[in-house]
């Protein structure tokens, strides 16, 4: 066997590997012995066929798998042994290649591969990057406890109606359906707002609620039978005004709602709401980073590209793809490439491993936060493993998860390696960030001095806020 190694230019470069007879016959020899011990062959008790017969029916098939292992072995094993990294997979040169199984005895095998072009990550040149961070608001935080502290609560009937109260209706003597009148339009509600038992309202159902879905509900309507026109103006009569109270926050409070023990407080709570609210908008503002952040290393980071290559890699790899199409998609064909080659620099920059514990891990919690968090965590500890175990059967979801975890850790690398102006405030003044309003903007707060900040205080919570980490270091 013989392998040369054209590398008359950088990026792009051949290599031949050239198969004779005598580097596959002892192998094809010794494979074709085994079959005759052991194949069902008409005519013959097993391991009795005539190895001519054997050699007939199996020695082409055992010859092209043993070629194409030695191929194989010998390319990857070059490109290993020679500290050459690739992109993509190295293309067969046909014109250049000699694979003839029905008449030929000797191969020859020429490879068309890219090399990985040679750069570096300079994060202390890199531009700034504006990030946000969502921070929970009052607002949030009071509506997230009480929705706990509503679970908890006691149904009451009040005696005049509120905005978070449960209404029962009734018209035309038998018809009788209920609403939450958080689900009814503005001038609806300033029309149940303040009723009492038996008092009747005229109203028009079409306008009543904020959705056709809301309305579908009340009037126990399917989407075969529902005509949103069909009914007029209609005098309805309350019959039933339902509120569930909020339950205090009191020892027996936390008790029930964090069987745990982890809360027993109200600050505690607060900053628990306050976590779990962020947690949620974490994702969002997280998503957001890393667009931002993969534009500007792609923009300000510069990779010398095999076109040429790529562009024939993409035509055999993809017969349906046109001339056109490809030329419409090219920049965002390159902008992929070169994602993947920083990405894969930065997992080396970073030692950036995902092991099996991680992904067990990540599914444990998952489990546990979204479906057993009301109990002690001892208490689920084996349904948790047996969850596990489990979803470690899906392959494909495994390895979802790996890419997933991975591409975690590439985020927090960059996170603590950027030059990065921090933006912090609530969801809404996140979403002008999104779209780059002034209400979005604010003061870098690490640049002033405390009294600077005290003098600064007065509206703060109107304002999102902005921190400043340094450059990495070279």
């Amino acid at each position: 066997m013989n392998i040369s190694h054209d590398a008359a230019t950088e990026n792009v470069q051949q290599l031949c590997i050239e198969v004779s007879k005598a580097d596959y016959t002892e192998n094809v020899e010794t494979a074709l012995k085994k079959y005759r011990k052991t194949v069902q062959v008409p005519g013959f008790r097993i391991g009795n066929a005539p190895m001519g017969l054997i050699k007939r029916n199996y020695e082409k098939p055992l010859i092209v798998e043993e070629v194409n292992k030695i191929v194989s072995d010998n390319l990857y094993g070059y490109f290993e042994k020679n500290s050459i990294n690739i992109m993509f997979e190295p293309m067969l040169i046909d014109e250049k290649s000699t694979i003839d199984f029905d008449n030929k005895e000797d191969f020859v095998f020429t490879f068309e591969f890219a090399v990985q072009p040679n750069f570096e990550i300079d994060f202390a040149t890199l531009p700034l990057l504006r990030a946000f961070k969502i921070e929970a608001s009052k607002v949030e935080v009071e509506d997230f406890m009480n929705q706990i502290r509503k679970r908890h609560g006691d149904y009451i009937n009040p005696n005049t109606i509120e905005d978070d109260d449960y209404i029962t209706v009734k018209w035309e003597d038998d018809r009788q359906g209920f609403f939450f009148i958080k689900d009814l339009t503005e001038n609806s509600k300033d029309m149940f707002l303040g009723k009492k038992m038996d008092d009747t309202i005229l109203i028009s159902f079409n306008e009543m609620f904020t959705s056709k879905e809301n309305l579908k509900k009340f009037l126990k309507k399917s989407d075969d039978n529902f005509d949103e026109n069909s009914e007029g103006k209609t005098e309805l009569k309350i019959v039933s005004i339902g509120r569930v109270n909020l339950a205090a926050m009191d020892e027996e409070f936390f008790k029930k709602a964090f069987p745990d023990g982890n809360i027993n407080s109200v600050i505690e709570f607060e900053k628990n709401a306050a976590q779990q609210i962020e947690l949620q908008w974490k994702q969002e503002s997280d998503r957001k980073f890393m667009n931002d952040a993969i534009t500007l290393l792609i923009q300000n980071i510069e990779l010398d590209l095999p076109e040429g290559f790529i562009r024939r890699y993409i035509f055999k790899n993809n017969e349906e793809i046109t001339e056109e199409k490809l030329n419409s998609e090219w920049k965002q064909y390159l902008e992929l490439f070169k994602w993947q080659l920083i990405e894969g620099k930065l997992g080396k920059y970073g030692n950036i491993e995902v092991k099996i514990d991680d992904v067990k891990t990540h599914i444990r919690n998952f489990y546990y936060q979204n479906y057993f968090m009301q109990f002690n965590l001892s208490d689920v500890e084996e349904r948790l493993d047996q969850l596990v175990e489990e979803a470690l059967k899906d392959k494909k979801q495994v390895k979802q998860l790996y890419d997933q975890l991975f591409d975690t850790k590439v985020m927090e690398l960059l996170k603590t390696k950027m030059n990065i102006e921090e933006i912090i405030g609530d969801f809404s003044q996140f979403i002008a960030f999104m779209t780059d309003k002034e209400e979005a903007k604010g003061r870098i707060y690490s640049d002033f001095s405390e009294s600077q900040k005290a003098e600064n205080k007065e509206g703060e919570e109107e304002r999102p806020k902005k921190t400043r980490r340094s450059p990495a270091k070279k």
